[in-house]
Formats: C-alpha cells, structure tokens, sequence
C-alpha cells in the first residue's frame, strides 16, 4: 500500500510535466506558424510595391520613347483636316463629300509654328480628358508660334456610326469649352496618311490596323514630326510640356519701340 501511494505522486508530476512541455510547444508551434504568416504577409506586400511602382514609375506596359516612334524625322505631311465650324455651316452630311470651296488644314499652314496634333473622338471619352487636360498645361493662349490641332476622328468602320456625327462632334467639343479650333478627319484621310508612316511600302487601307485614340505628334516649325505618343498615360503630359518648351524656346517680347534696355534689329547693326 505504501509503495503504491508514493508512486502516485510521482506519477502525477510527471504527467504534470509533460503537459507543460507539450504547453511549451504547443505555444512554440503557434509562434513559428505566426512568424510564416507575417514573413508569408510581408513578401506579399512587396510585390504588391513592386508592381505598382513598375506600373505606375517605371512602366514596362507604356509605349518606349516617343521620339523612337517610326514616324519621327519625317514631314508632317499626313495633315488635311477640315475646320468644324465651316462642315457644320455649309450644312454637309457626314457620307458627302467636302465642298471645294472649304479649304483644308494642311502642313504647309502650320510651318513656322510648333504644333501638337491630337487625334481624338467623341465616341473615345478618354480622349476628350486628354485633349481637356492638355489645353491645361500647354501655351495654348499665351505664345503665338504654338499650334494646338485637335481632330476629331469618326469611329471606325466596324463601329455603329451615329446619323450625325458632325453634330455629336460639334455638341461635345463646345462642352469642353476650349479657346481652338475643332478639326475633322472626315474622310479618315489623315489617319490614313499617318499610319502610312510606319510602312516602308504602300499599303491598301483595309490592311491597316486602326489609329489609337488618342494619338499624339508633336511636329517642329519646319513640318518635321518630333515625338508619337500612342494612347495616353499618366507622366505624358510632363513629356509634351518639355518637349514642347524645348522647341518654342523663350517667347521674343515685342515692344512698340527701342528703349534704353531693349537691342536694336540685327538689320540695323553695321
């Protein structure tokens, strides 16, 4: 009986004790799992980071260098648009044919300016936001030798065309309340002609691939395009502010007569 009852107690403490060791592990299993999930949470984190930065810094979806575009160098001959204002006054219909008597936009009047041609579309919101925008940040009104070339594009071929598109163009221009002039590519003749850029040879216009909306070129005061930018993303503006800054160069101030402070005309220098 005696033995008996002093081996209880032993018994009893090292039941007691291996509880605890299990506790001990138990809690230690729950502390390594914890530390996964954190390590697990923070790796997830990171690429999260990365991948926003790469979106949104470094962008390896955006479209390379504008200026390595196929079009750069070349004459910004693909330009022959059509004032809105004088399509909607002569009353035409979309499928009609332009009068004579309207004469088109073309390189040869934007010579001597820099000029920064947008394509956009009613039918494309987006690109009514960057046209929108872009009269924001640019000298649309404040230096005389920039050129700002909106031209509203029809959809394409295989889009439901609206009965009136001059109309649906014309309502949404004056909704953006902008101090230019509203071009159209009525007959799709100059988006042709631009994407005949990136050819070597002609091609038939069947086989080519429809323009983005929006596209824009930027083309020095000698008729040469400078830059391409295909679609729109956020950082394109900052380029085209520069870019465009670099080509205008600083504004000549005009003044009525010599002062004291002003340089006579090379003209008058012996």
């Amino acid at each position: 009986m005696s033995s008996s009852s002093s081996r209880k107690p032993y018994n009893l403490l090292r039941a007691s004790e291996r509880t605890r060791q299990g506790s001990r592990q138990s809690s230690d299993d729950r502390s390594k799992s914890a530390k996964k999930r954190l390590l697990a949470d923070l790796v997830l984190a990171g690429v999260c980071f990365a991948l926003v930065f790469a979106v949104f810094f470094w962008r390896p979806f955006s479209q390379p260098d504008p200026t390595r575009h196929p079009a750069v160098g070349k004459p910004a001959d693909f330009v022959h648009v059509y004032s809105l204002d004088d399509l909607v006054n002569a009353g035409r219909a979309f499928a009609s044919p332009v009068p004579q008597a309207i004469s088109p936009l073309t390189l040869d009047t934007l010579r001597g300016h820099v000029t920064l041609v947008v394509f956009w579309g009613p039918w494309v919101p987006t690109s009514e936001e960057v046209v929108s925008h872009l009269a924001d940040v640019l000298p649309m009104t404040t230096r005389e030798d920039f050129r700002f070339v909106a031209i509203a594009c029809p959809p394409p071929p295989d889009r439901n065309l609206p009965e009136d598109f001059l109309a649906w163009t014309q309502t949404a221009w004056q909704e953006l309340r902008l101090p230019a002039s509203c071009y159209v590519d009525l007959e799709r003749t100059s988006q042709y002609r631009f994407l005949l850029l990136d050819y070597s040879e002609v091609a038939e216009a069947a086989s080519l691939r429809p323009l983005p909306i929006p596209t824009i070129v930027l083309i020095d005061r000698s008729g040469i395009i400078r830059a391409v930018w295909m679609g729109w993303l956020a950082g394109y503006d900052g380029q085209l502010r520069e870019m465009v800054d670099q080509l205008l160069g600083p504004a000549v101030r005009k003044a009525p007569g010599l002062t004291h402070d002003s340089q006579p005309p090379a003209s008058s220098l012996e």
